[in-house]
C-alpha cells in the first residue's frame, strides 16, 4: 500500500504546479461549482440523507457516480476493484469509477486532474501532497462527518490514524493500519540452520545479533557467507537483508533508537546523536557489513516481495502491505519484530484517505470511505494481507480477528505478535501525520541522504549539511500546542 522511493521522486515535479493549483477553483468533474455549507464543507446536491439503505430506499435515490483514485500493486488493484464492486451491490444507486494510477506517477497525475477541474471525489493521498493541499482548504473535515455519524465515533479507531491540522480538523484518515516488520524466507533460514527472528517485542534481537544473522545469510557466488574470510562482497547472489531508503523505513529505525525527525521544540532531530547513529547503522549494512544491497543494486532487484520469494534476499525490513503479494504467491515466509536498538516499537504509517471539498456527492463519498475503513464490508482487503484495520475492535474481538488475521497464507504465525498486537499496544506515528510543511522537509531531508547510502559521507556529516537547509523550513508539529 505504501510507496517506494520512485514514488517520492515524483513530488518535486508536483511542487512545480503548486502555485498554479492555489488559484484553481474547486469544482467537480463536470466543472460545476461547489456549494459550501456554513461549516465550510461541501454539501451534497442530493438534498437528503443517504442511509445504508435497502432495495426500496435505493429506488428513491438519484444515480451518483464517484470518482475514486488509488495506487497499488496488481493484487491491490484487483482487491480494490472487488471491494468497490461489493460497495455498489450494497448501494446500487452509486457507481464507483475506481481509477488506478501507478504510485510513482500518482502525485503528478492527481495534480494535473485537480488543475484541469477533474478532481476526484475521494481517494488516496500521499502525506507529501496532502499537507500543502490541506493548507489550501481542499479537503473535507473527517471529524465533522464522524461526529455527525450515527454509526461511528472517533473512539472506534486507533489513536494515531488521523491526519490533523488541529485537534478539531482531520483532513484525512489512514487508509489502513500499517507498520514495519522483519519479513523473512523460512526456507533460507532452514538451509542455514538458523533460528527464526523473534515475533514478540520483548524478545527482539539486538542490532548486533541481527547483523550477525544477516552475515550468515549473505552468500556470494562461491557459496561463502559474509562471516567467512573468502567471502567476495562484489559477487553476492543472496543478501541477508534489504531495506528501502524513503522516509518510512528510515524513520522507523530512528524511532527505535529513540530519535525524532522534527523535535517538539522545532529542531531537526535527524542531526542529533540518536538519529545519526540509527541511520549510520543502516548504511553500515550496505558499506561495512555487505549484507544489504545499495540503492544502485536495488534498481536491478525486483520488489521486496519478489526478492523474498525468489530468494534474492533472506530478510526484508518492510511494510505490512507486502503480505498481500507474499500470501498470493504462497511464499514460505513469516514475520519477526524489528531488531532492537534502544527499543523495538512499531511505527504506524499509511497514505491518507481524503474527500475533496469539490465533490458534489459528499454523503456518498463518506459512505464509500466508511465502507473501505470497515473490514466487514471489504474483508478481502484485510484477509488477503493488503491492509490492517483502523478500527480497534478488529484487533480485540476474537471473532473479528479470526475473520481476517487467522488461517490464511497472508498472515503467518508471527503476524499477531510482530504486527497486529504490537501496533495496537505500542504504535507511534510516522512524521507524515504531524510534521508541518512535511512535503518540503521530506524532500530536502531525503535528497541529501544518497551519499550516506553510497558510503561517501557519514550520517553525522550528511545530517549536519542537511540541517542547514531544513531548519528554515521547519514550522513545528501539529501535535504540539503553540
Amino acid at each position: 500500500m505504501m510507496r517506494s522511493r520512485k514514488a517520492i521522486q515524483a513530488v518535486a515535479a508536483v511542487m512545480l504546479l503548486s502555485t498554479f493549483l492555489a488559484g484553481c477553483a474547486g469544482s467537480n468533474n463536470n466543472g460545476a461549482a461547489t456549494t459550501d455549507n456554513k461549516e465550510g464543507n461541501a454539501s451534497s446536491t442530493n438534498g437528503q440523507s443517504q442511509t445504508e439503505g435497502n432495495g426500496n430506499a435505493a429506488q428513491d435515490q438519484e444515480p451518483v457516480t464517484l470518482k475514486f483514485t488509488f495506487w497499488g500493486s496488481p493484487q491491490e488493484k484487483t482487491a480494490i476493484e472487488q471491494a468497490t464492486k461489493k460497495f455498489t451491490e450494497k448501494y446500487p444507486w452509486i457507481t464507483v469509477d475506481a481509477i488506478h494510477i501507478p504510485e510513482a506517477d500518482y502525485d503528478a497525475k492527481i495534480t494535473a486532474m485537480v488543475a484541469g477541474n477533474e478532481s476526484p471525489d475521494l481517494g488516496y493521498m500521499h502525506g507529501e501532497l496532502a499537507d500543502p493541499w490541506q493548507k489550501e482548504d481542499k479537503f473535507v473535515n473527517m471529524f465533522e462527518l464522524l461526529d455527525n455519524d450515527d454509526e461511528l465515533k472517533r473512539e472506534d479507531f486507533l489513536d494515531y490514524i488521523w491526519f490533523k491540522s488541529s485537534e478539531d480538523f482531520a483532513y484525512g484518515i489512514s487508509t489502513a493500519g500499517e507498520t514495519f516488520g522483519l519479513f523473512y524466507n523460512k526456507d533460507l533460514f532452514d538451509e542455514a540452520q538458523l533460528s527464526y527472528p523473534p515475533a514478540k517485542p520483548g524478545e527482539a534481537w539486538t542490532w548486533d545479533e541481527f547483523v550477525e544473522v544477516a552475515k550468515k545469510l549473505t552468500i556470494d557466488q562461491n557459496g561463502n557467507n559474509a562471516t567467512e574470510p573468502d567471502f567476495n562482497p562484489d559477487k553476492i547472489r543472496q543478501f541477508g537483508v534489504s531495506f528501502e531508503t524513503w522516509h518510512g523505513p528510515i524513520h522507523a529505525t530512528v524511532i527505535n533508537n529513540e530519535g525524532e525527525w522534527i523535535t517538539k521544540d522545532g529542531k531537526f532531530g535527524f542531526s542529533q546523536p540518536e538519529a545519526t547513529e540509527a541511520i549510520q547503522r543502516l548504511a553500515d549494512l550496505i558499506n561495512v557489513h555487505h549484507v544489504a544491497p545499495s540503492p544502485v543494486q536495488m534498481k536491478s532487484i525486483p520488489s521486496q516481495a519478489v526478492a523474498l520469494q525468489s530468494k534474492l534476499v533472506a530478510m526484508s525490513m518492510h511494510g505490512q502491505w507486502i503480505n498481500l503479494d507474499l500470501g498470493a504467491a504462497k511464499v514460505n515466509y513469516d514475520i519477526g519484530v524489528l531488531p532492537k536498538m534502544k527499543r523495538s516499537v512499531p511505527m504506524g504509517i499509511s497514505g491518507a484517505s481524503v474527500i475533496y471539498k469539490s465533490t458534489k456527492h459528499l454523503e456518498e463519498a463518506w459512505l464509500l470511505t466508511k465502507f473501505l475503513e470497515n473490514p466487514e464490508g471489504s474483508i478481502d482487503l484485510y484477509r488477503d494481507g493488503l491492509w490492517m484495520p483502523t478500527m480497534t475492535k478488529w484487533y480485540t474481538d476474537p471473532e473479528l480477528v479470526a475473520k481476517w488475521a487467522e488461517n490464511n497464507p497472508a498472515h503467518p504465525s508471527g503476524f499477531k505478535d510482530a504486527m497486529m498486537n504490537n501496533l495496537l499496544n505500542n504504535g507511534v506515528p510516522n512524521g507524515s501525520y504531524y510534521i508541518k510543511n512535511f512535503s518540503k522537509i521530506n524532500a530536502i531531508t531525503f535528497s541529501g541522504m544518497d551519499e550516506v547510502w553510497l558510503g561517501k559521507k557519514t550520517a553525522e556529516q550528511a545530517m549536519k549539511d542537511i540541517e542547514a537547509k531544513v531548519q528554515p523550513e521547519i514550522q513545528g508539529r501539529y501535535d504540539v500546542t503553540p
